[in-house]
């Protein structure tokens, strides 16, 4: 008897351990068709271990509820097992103070494992301000792997609950400080923004210059299939479509299609490795420069004509824009292709006498060419009725709403009226006064006679305003106007204030990148938040680089030209996103680390090419 009364006590004694565990908990991964797809994957190896139920409870798997979102409430277990969470409080805090991955390196950059506790500000940054932007990453990235999962499971996030937010992104990415290949940690972040220019549809006027879509002679080299003897010697081609693939089987001028290959100091474009290049006569050959360009070496469509160079000339370096016309419309501008030459802007030289503007971080100083009938040089004409002075013609009042060149307030434009010293015929003038109707349809047809800028044997230079020591040009393609951002690299509109411009060699696109410009988040000027890459441009490279995104306008413009701050940057990766510097790191663990090979620290045949094909 004495046994069966022990025998009891102990049973009654477990059973109130058992009754110490909750009747139901937060459970992983998918619950039913619908909602697998907004749930979470089980908990990183980081991340504190779920206890299992006392008893086996059977899971929430109706068809009709609807998935919960996830919210402070709805992550913490309770006795009801009415609602699930992906992303449970204790594991997401385990793992905000926790890293589970590896150092590692590529050729242009170190990423060192961090805590999220460890980006200053993290934990007070409103994600909520990000959100938009990291579903449009998704858009693109949704698909391809290692994204799939976070960007399924962000469906069922509150984006009112920023506390959820900061739970998701402690899940699903480790957080990897990004430093300079010597492991320092200091950087630069500028600011571009989305420039408003004036502009015409058709020559003429103080509208001269024109906004080129992409050539239709420009061609395409694989710099991956390069032999190396085609650099240091002028090698043999052909071309396909747009392609030029080498050859080493024919000798130019011997064989029908194959062609001399010269490529001089052309560069690859470090997303794509392409090169871009020109057939001239029996030769292929870099393209044109910017020089070559703005003297009428061109023949491309023109989307449109514009009063202001230099505020042309920042469109181009923003990469985007929009253009105001005489009706009131406006037409929307987006980076489409580029001639492949470096991005060497004209720095401004202590003492030096062009003008100067501060454009994505640089302070970029433009002299004015005043080109003569004979190709002299000179100084800039005499006002007269169709020039524009600050870069609004003097037949409308410069108002707030104007886009107003910072670098030409008080300069004469090249004159629209024939001069005593000869005629202005800029690059883009087309042949009998063609508008850009005919231009258009030629850019779609292929056709781009009528309206495209090209030479001819009586073109004469004339009055033109260059930014001539930077080679780099970039081409645009038009867009629907929205009040969405401008699209950038990686296909997706922009968000101000969350998207950024990095170097997507050591930045994947599309990424989350946590950007601090100062160790306390409440220090005046600070910039202690988490944004999104999504662009990428000629003036943005090196491991610790970003770009932020302003806007729109004259004020975003402001705010942009005074950004140059020094900064420290992290990156969010997805926890199963492969990582080929990574995971060759993690094989040799002990043996020692393999030098950095990789040139993407992700490769993507879209957005970022790596060294082999």
């Amino acid at each position: 008897m004495h046994n069966v009364f022990w025998k009891l006590g102990l049973i009654a004694t477990l059973a109130g351990c058992a009754s110490s565990q909750p009747a139901s908990t937060t459970i992983l991964g998918p619950v039913s068709g619908q909602a697998a797809q907004a749930s979470a994957q089980p908990a990183s190896p980081a991340s504190a271990p779920m206890l299992a139920p006392a008893t086996q409870t059977p899971s929430v798997r109706t068809e009709t509820a609807p998935v919960a979102p996830v919210t402070a409430a709805a992550v913490m277990p309770t006795p009801a097992p009415a609602s699930t969470s992906a992303i449970p409080a204790a594991s997401t805090a385990h793992a905000a103070n926790t890293s589970s991955s590896v150092a590692f390196a590529t050729r242009h950059a170190y990423y060192a494992p961090a805590r999220f506790d460890d980006l200053p500000g993290w934990n007070a940054d409103d994600l909520s301000g990000s959100w938009d932007a990291f579903k449009r990453s998704c858009s693109v990235l949704g698909s391809r792997t290692g994204w799939s999962d976070p960007c399924a499971a962000s469906r069922s996030v509150n984006a009112n609950d920023a506390a959820a937010m900061r739970r998701f992104f402690e899940t699903y990415f480790n957080a990897y400080q990004i430093r300079n290949t010597d492991k320092s940690d200091d950087g630069t972040m500028t600011g571009y923004y989305e420039p408003l220019l004036n502009g015409s549809r058709q020559y003429g006027g103080a509208f001269l210059y024109p906004v080129y879509g992409t050539p239709d002679d420009i061609l395409y080299l694989d710099a991956r299939r390069l032999p190396d003897s085609a650099r240091a010697s002028t090698s043999a081609a052909r071309i396909e479509g747009r392609a030029v693939i080498p050859v080493t089987d024919a000798t130019p001028g011997n064989t029908k299609g194959i062609y001399a290959l010269d490529l001089r100091d052309s560069v690859p474009d470090i997303r794509d490795k392409k090169i871009r290049l020109r057939l001239d006569h029996e030769r292929i050959v870099p393209y044109y420069t910017r020089a070559e360009i703005e003297r009428g070496a061109l023949k491309a469509p023109i989307l449109a004509y514009v009063d202001d160079p230099v505020m042309l000339y920042s469109m181009q370096v923003q990469g985007a824009g929009k253009v105001r016309m005489g009706d009131g419309t406006v037409r929307r501008f987006a980076y489409a292709e580029q001639n492949g030459r470096p991005f060497l802007p004209p720095v401004a030289r202590a003492g030096g006498s062009g003008k100067r503007i501060t454009v994505r971080g640089v302070d970029v100083e433009i002299e004015v060419e005043d080109e003569s009938s004979t190709g002299g040089t000179g100084n800039a004409s005499s006002q007269t009725s169709g020039d524009a002075v600050g870069g609004v013609p003097l037949s409308r009042t410069q108002d707030d709403d104007e886009p107003v060149s910072p670098l030409l307030r008080g300069f004469t434009l090249a004159a629209a009226t024939p001069q005593s010293g000869g005629s202005v015929t800029p690059a883009g003038r087309p042949a009998g006064g063609a508008n850009i109707a005919a231009s258009t349809s030629a850019a779609k047809t292929g056709n781009v006679d009528a309206g495209t800028a090209g030479t001819t044997a009586n073109s004469t230079p004339g009055k033109r305003v260059f930014a001539i020591s930077d080679p780099s040009y970039v081409f645009f393609r038009l867009i629907p106007d929205s009040p969405n951002g401008p699209v950038g690299a990686l296909g997706v509109p922009l968000s101000a204030g969350r998207s950024v411009a990095v170097d997507p060699r050591t930045t994947p696109l599309g990424a989350p990148v946590f950007v601090s410009t100062r160790d306390d988040p409440q220090a005046p000027g600070a910039i202690d938040r988490l944004m999104m890459a999504q662009d990428s441009g000629g003036a943005i490279q090196g491991a610790v680089r970003a770009d932020y995104f302003y806007g729109f306008g004259q004020s975003a413009q402001a705010q942009a030209s005074r950004t140059k701050e020094r900064m420290r940057m992290w990156v969010l990766l997805p926890k199963g996103l492969p990582i080929p510097a990574r995971d060759a790191t993690l094989k040799t663990r002990g043996g020692g680390a393999p030098a950095p090979s990789a040139d993407c620290v992700v490769s993507d045949p879209q957005l970022c090419v790596d060294d082999t094909p």
